[in-house]
């Protein structure tokens, strides 16, 4: 890989990863985006050109002589990396796969079209609309943006009376003139990662999940392994792959948000890159292996296999733990110790702006940790927590 080009598509702390990765491998980076930790990693930026926006980035791509693109943990420049794939001819996820995954209403469409199991939905343009929907679904509802992540635009519904100010709410968020209604399922939220190279998923990985209820619940923590019944596991594999085939999901990373109930998973939604707050970081130590570097070298060609081949015979647990604040403020101090088997990143410096956790936008930092089960893992999640001072 050394001296192939890269291009980084955004350059905020979900890329991190991939930059450091990447740098690793001798790849030659190129970052797109205003601000953000990767510019500091690369070895060209474009600061002026928004990874959102296909067309600048394609440009960026063609003037660059790129052999990749890639991004993770976030879907809003997912649709650019899709376009550069289509049209210089490099190995990842395609636009129009892409498209559909970064859109709720898409992507539930190909997954009712092939019999995967989701929540019934309607889609819907005014409050007209919005009440035979949710008469129809029953209460509780959810009312859902398509097109925004981070649990953003996600509001659950109990009460009639409630309904029209969940989905005023939910309209003045998205930039689409809809929105969906989607029936509540009473289940266990958990999530999976997966891979898929040239067709064939090389696993599918579920993993548990710590929310906080704030309008909807917010992914806080997640933790590998996740232990459940043979029969629900079995199907959280079959739901897996059938929702993968069902987006065309193709030589990329793979997260995907079930709901169990009665025994039976369902999808909540999925898409093409790699899971946030942690997620990739923690499939990387759950096997003992590197997950950006096999991001980045199927970006640029390669075959991933040769680096999850290497995978522990046995893995080891693994958490990641998002940190938050109580309070709103400004950092007036931030004190972060080194402790072993620890890697705590944080997301705020001294002077930086603190706001009171509402979504993971709010997030001020991230604790990642592996050992030998979970009990071993929260030990030194509590002790990484009791050790960092944050002074607002």
């Amino acid at each position: 890989m050394r001296g192939k080009r890269l291009l980084v598509n955004g350059a905020g702390r979900g890329n991190l990863g991939i930059m450091k990765a990447a740098k690793e491998l001798g790849v030659y980076t190129i970052v797109t985006g205003l601000a953000g930790p990767c510019k500091e990693l690369a070895d060209k930026t474009y600061p002026d050109v928004h990874p959102g926006h296909p067309d600048e980035v394609l440009k960026v791509a063609e003037l660059e002589h790129i052999d990749g693109a890639a991004i993770t943990c976030n879907d809003m420049g997912l649709e650019s990396v899709g376009r550069c794939n289509d049209v210089l001819h490099l190995q990842g996820i395609s636009e129009a796969v892409a498209k559909c995954a970064a859109n709720k209403l898409y992507m539930k469409e190909k997954l009712v079209a092939n019999n995967v199991r989701t929540a019934r939905f309607l889609n819907i343009h005014n409050e007209v609309e919005l009440m035979a929907a949710a008469n129809q679904l029953k209460f509780p509802v959810i009312v859902k943006a398509t097109d925004l992540q981070g649990s953003r635009g996600i509001c659950i519904v109990r009460e009639e009376h409630k309904l029209k100010f969940a989905y005023d709410e939910v309209m003045s968020l998205t930039h689409k003139d809809f929105c969906i209604v989607e029936e509540f399922i009473e289940g266990t939220e958990f999530g999976a990662q997966a891979f898929v190279y040239k067709g064939d998923v090389l696993f599918v990985l579920p993993h548990g999940d710590e929310t906080v209820m704030c309008k909807t619940a917010v992914p806080v923590g997640h933790y590998m392994p996740y232990t459940m019944i043979d029969s629900l596991a079995a199907d959280v594999d079959l739901q897996a792959r059938k929702a993968i085939s069902a987006l065309g999901l193709d030589n990329c990373a793979v997260n995907i948000d079930f709901i169990s109930r009665n025994d039976q998973a369902y999808i909540i939604e999925l898409t093409g890159r790699g899971g946030a707050n942690g997620l990739t970081d923690i499939t990387g130590e759950y096997f003992g292996i590197n997950y950006y570097k096999m991001m980045v070298v199927t970006a640029l060609g390669g075959d991933p296999r040769e680096i999850f081949s290497k995978k522990l015979s046995t893995p080891r647990a693994a958490i990641s733990k998002m940190l938050t604040s109580d309070k709103s403020g400004i950092a007036k101090s931030v004190l972060v110790p080194t402790l072993p088997d620890t890697d705590i990143t944080m997301f705020i410096n001294t002077g930086d702006e603190v706001r009171v956790f509402t979504n993971s936008n709010d997030d001020i930092g991230q604790i990642v940790v592996s050992g030998a089960d979970i009990d071993e893992c929260n030990s030194k999640i509590e002790t990484a927590k009791k050790a960092i001072k944050v002074e607002l």
